[in-house]
């Protein structure tokens, strides 16, 4: 029987739906940072995001892009943070 059958979820799983809708950062793998309003986000960890902006360490200075949309692959994220 799977958590959805029995009726549980974990913390983890919780903390994702509570977050869908606010603004969060996820860093990945390559170390880069997105910042922006989670739309959506799925058991492979797939996520969308609007409002984006993306940021970078070069040559000890962090620069900062703008994006609309972005989809991050879950194989590529490190971590989600609550913004």
């Amino acid at each position: 029987m799977s958590a959805a059958q029995s009726g549980t979820t974990s913390v983890s799983t919780q903390f994702l739906a509570n977050i869908i809708g606010k603004p969060v950062s996820v860093k990945l793998y390559s170390g880069m940072m997105y910042k922006g309003k989670l739309e959506s986000i799925d058991g492979f960890m797939n996520v969308a995001l609007s409002n984006t902006s993306e940021h970078f360490e070069s040559n000890a200075h962090m620069l900062k892009r703008y994006e609309n949309d972005v989809f991050l692959r879950g194989t590529q994220v490190m971590y989600i943070s609550e913004a």
